[in-house]
Order: structure tokens, then sequence, then C-alpha cells
């Protein structure tokens, strides 16, 4: 397949899919751990999250039935993560870990109730909004690892011993200088 410049389109890399149905979770709960992972996953989860390899990684959570008709997740999920340095441009290896805390219901379960608070006036009650829905009876493990991982990745990795240089040249500019070049051509 190629995209509008004739060159090949590069694939976005098929997310993988740990399914867990609600209907195969025992009463004391399902222990889900995944830590090898296939190149192709590595590649579609290290896409999803916007960092430019997965060099390691381990999902360890544990689900349960959750007010008789929903999942709840528990657990953890860390990886090792390939960034460039937004200092040095330098690749560098950021590491992540993230407590993974999630509730799942049926969509037609979740309500939304509005509280009168005297400070704040009307608020959503955040107990009964901080379930998220679930659909067909299932929830997908690789989902939840991705959205997890994707809130630790670091927008802004820099190296511990990174330091900004200024080229040789720059004098002392303020960030309005190219402005006032503009006022004075006009």
């Amino acid at each position: 397949m190629t995209g509008e410049t004739g060159r090949p389109r590069a694939e976005t890399p098929q997310m993988p899919r740990w399914p867990v149905r609600l209907v195969d979770v025992p009463a004391g709960g399902l222990h889900v751990r995944r830590r090898d992972l296939n190149e192709a996953d590595r590649a579609a989860l290290a896409a999803q999250i916007g960092v430019a390899a997965l060099r390691a990684f381990d999902l360890d959570i544990h689900v349960r039935p959750y007010r008789g008709d929903g999942l709840a997740v528990e657990g953890r999920v860390t990886a090792e993560v390939d960034q460039t340095c937004v200092v040095t441009l330098e690749p560098m290896v950021s590491r992540i870990d993230e407590e993974v805390e999630i509730s799942f219901r049926p969509e037609d379960k979740i309500t939304t109730k509005l509280v009168e608070d005297e400070e704040d006036g009307l608020s959503i009650d955040a107990s009964h909004a901080a379930d998220d829905p679930l659909v067909g009876g299932a929830i997908d493990a690789a989902a939840i690892a991705a959205e997890f991982l994707a809130l630790g990745v670091d927008p802004y990795p820099r190296k511990p011993d990174a330091v900004f240089e200024k080229p040789e040249g720059m004098g002392e500019a303020s960030p309005f200088a190219g402005l006032s070049k503009l006022k004075r051509g006009t």
C-alpha cells in the first residue's frame, strides 16, 4: 500500500489483544501476567504509547468480580522504553512503573450522579463516575497495559547528566528579539 507521495506507507502495528471475559473470572479472581512479548507486540505497544521502542515489559494484574456485574483490575505494569533526550537529542532508555487500578461495569449500569456541594454547587459524584464501560462482557489486558504505560511516559525525557549548552556566536537574546526585528522592518 502506498501513500500520496508514492512511497510505501508504514503500517501501524496491530495491538495485541489479551481478553479477559467476565464469565471466566472466578469469585477469588484471576491472575494475569505478561512478560515475554514477541517483536510485533512490543512494536505495537511502543507505537501506541508514543515511544521509539519497548525493550522490557511486565504486566502483573489481578482481575476480580466487581459489584456482581463488572470487573476490577489491580496490579502493576512496568517497562523500559527507548526515547530521545530533549537536551542532547541522543537515544536513552527510560523506565516506566505504574500502578494499575481500574474498574469496569456494563455500559447501561454506569450512571453519572450529581451531588450538591455548598462551596462548588453541583458536581459529579466520583464514586459513580469512576467505572469504565465493560463492553461485550470482557476487558482487554493489553489495552489496560497501554493506557497505564502511556500515563507514565515522560513527554520530555532528559538524561540525568544532560546540560544544554548554547551554540557559540549566540548572544544574550530575548525571547522577543525576533518580534522586535519584525517591528523595525515595518
